[in-house]
């Protein structure tokens, strides 16, 4: 299993996001308590998404003495989640968590997808993914960047995982290229192209 990355990615990211607020309504800023509480959240229903194959997705608010809550998690489908916010018009969204759903080799869901990142944009909350591979993501609404916190095992990871499938993964993904990686073909392709560079 690797060795979480935590403390280093989340000074990295606190530095390039210090004082700024969640969703534009004072929030606060990434902080590593609001990591913690979705890295929890996200370690507390991997098993159930790889076994149903299933995405799970919900909030994290702020109660107005700023404490931090999660809502439930909610089914969603094999790709995609609609997650639902507070009845309570107190709580301020702070940040969206979902899961990736079970290993599948011919899904890149080793990353975040565009998807991912134009709803937490419209919803201006930070985004957090975990992956098949154990893998948790940050996505910053601003930048649409995603950054990843810490690698392949920090979570729960599936147990048919079979890493270097979906091809190299980088630290960090732009919408940019995100949507440079769905150009190329998807996993198969990406396994393909990486395969030949390194025979060369």
């Amino acid at each position: 299993m690797t060795k979480p990355l935590l403390g280093t990615l989340c000074a990295l990211i606190l530095c390039a996001t210090q004082a700024v607020a969640g969703n534009g309504s004072g929030s606060g800023h990434i902080s590593t308590g609001l990591i913690e509480i979705a890295r929890k959240s996200l370690a507390d229903i991997q098993y159930q998404s790889f076994s149903s194959g299933l995405e799970y997705c919900g909030m994290i608010g702020k109660t107005r003495a700023g404490e931090l809550i999660v809502s439930p998690a909610r089914r969603g489908r094999p790709s995609g989640c609609n997650a639902r916010g507070f009845t309570d018009p107190s709580i301020t969204l702070v940040a969206s968590y979902h899961t990736h759903g079970g290993f599948d080799p011919n899904m890149d869901s080793e990353v975040p997808s565009t998807d991912d990142v134009d709803m937490d944009h419209h919803q201006g909350v930070f985004g957090f993914v975990a992956t098949p591979g154990g893998r948790l993501w940050l996505i910053d609404h601003r930048s649409r960047v995603a950054t990843q916190i810490c690698g392949k095992g920090c979570l729960p990871s599936d147990p048919t995982f079979s890493a270097g499938m979906a091809g190299p993964i980088p630290l960090s993904l732009s919408r940019k290229d995100m949507i440079k990686r769905q150009v190329i073909g998807g996993p198969r392709q990406l396994r393909h192209d990486h395969q030949l560079a390194n025979s060369k």
